[in-house]
């Protein structure tokens, strides 16, 4: 596998890849890790003009361009001397910087390097503002610029991609190294997006879902979107599990009550959104935990665009009192229960652990499968 890794500043991606790369070692894959910036700065320590990290985005523009492709040019070579040899490229793919747009990647080398998929790895607006205010060149940014710059970040990477005809995938820093081992590396193994109401659920109740996702994810790669929180920092210990929409929801305009919210938080508004959709899109089925009675739009949203996207729809029911029909029209499939929903996923061959259960005596109630149309194989 030839991956391509983009993200911001402040994600801490770079550490994290080499959990990554540990990780497929230890699988019995070749895998060389390359970093963009560090070979930058490898090759001003080796002819005698050592580059600064605080001052090389205020490099002369041709000289900054020319030190990126000479370090380019240096990885090509030696993943062109080994091809048979996985590899992750970790680079920036552009740089807000004083207020403008700096060049993060050179796009010419991709005919060169000839990624199978791109990635760009995201963290929250806060926990990124925390971990770059200790740094004094990006003391200035605001919770804005950073909005911006993560927006900007994923789009370039997604234009590369799509215009080498590649996939691309939207990977929250806080996924486990096995996770993003098994993201990068197990292109086959079933990609899910875990969908469940957020709000109206007391703090204090146990429901299971932590254990539900666990079980999924045991076969599958589960996409979350509480894995990014753009009103927490996510570093603390008890940053709760949301995506930041419950805290959005509760946020009142000042003084006013007026219909609109204010600028920062409609545009964190709008990015939970975009992000979740874009994580929708990138899997292969959505599972939907529902166990509050109340109505939640944001997961019959999340259901809607699934399966107008050509997704299938896995809903699991929990309250006693009947489903709301928006509920069932926009699932391709409804359960009344977990068990029967793992049942129904290993009879599909997606989830082997539920297969193991069932070989292991484990009742299933499966009569309670509701389609709502013909299954698409």
């Amino acid at each position: 596998m030839h991956v391509i890794c983009t993200g911001i500043s402040g994600t801490g991606r770079l550490d994290w890849l080499r959990q990554v790369v540990a990780l497929a070692r230890g699988n019995n894959l070749d895998v060389k890790l390359y970093d963009v910036t560090e070979t930058m700065f490898e090759i001003g320590r080796a002819v005698g003009e050592p580059v600064e990290e605080e001052t090389i985005l205020d490099m002369f523009p041709r000289a900054l361009v020319l030190l990126r492709a000479a370090a380019l040019e240096q990885i090509c070579s030696s993943i062109q001397a080994d091809p048979d040899r996985d590899w992750i490229l970790n680079t920036h793919a552009v740089f807000r910087w004083k207020n403008t747009l700096i060049s993060g990647f050179d796009p010419h080398y991709l005919g060169r390097l000839d990624p199978h998929l791109f990635v760009t790895v995201t963290i929250g607006v806060k926990t990124t503002l925390a971990r770059l205010k200790s740094q004094e060149r990006w003391a200035q940014l605001r919770e804005q610029d950073v909005l911006t710059w993560r927006e900007e970040e994923q789009f370039f990477t997604e234009q590369m991609a799509r215009i080498h005809r590649k996939p691309q995938l939207l990977l929250p820093r806080s996924i486990s190294p096995h996770e993003g081992f098994r993201a990068l590396f197990e292109p086959s193994r079933t990609r899910a997006y875990l969908s469940y109401p957020m709000q109206h659920v007391p703090p204090d109740k146990e429901r299971g879902l932590a254990e539900f996702k666990a079980r999924l994810a045991e076969d599958i790669v589960v996409f979350d979107p509480a894995d990014v929180n753009d009103f927490l920092v996510e570093d603390r210990l008890d940053a709760s599990r949301t995506d930041g929409s419950v805290a959005l929801a509760s946020l009142r305009d000042g003084e006013t009550r007026g219909p609109r919210r204010d600028p920062l938080q409609q545009h964190i508004a709008d990015q939970i959104v975009e992000r979740d959709y874009k994580l929708i899109a990138q899997s292969d089925i959505v599972v939907v935990f529902y166990d509050v009675a109340v109505p939640s739009p944001g997961v019959i949203s999340e259901m809607k665009f699934a399966l107008e996207s050509g997704k299938q729809v896995y809903g699991v029911w929990l309250p006693d009192n009947e489903p709301s029909v928006f509920f069932t029209r926009y699932c391709s499939v409804w359960f009344g229960s977990t068990e029967a929903l793992f049942a129904h996923l290993a009879e599909r061959g997606i989830a082997a652990s539920a297969s193991a259960d069932l070989q292991t005596g484990v009742e299933h109630d499966s009569t309670v499968a509701v389609p709502q149309r013909q299954a698409l194989a």
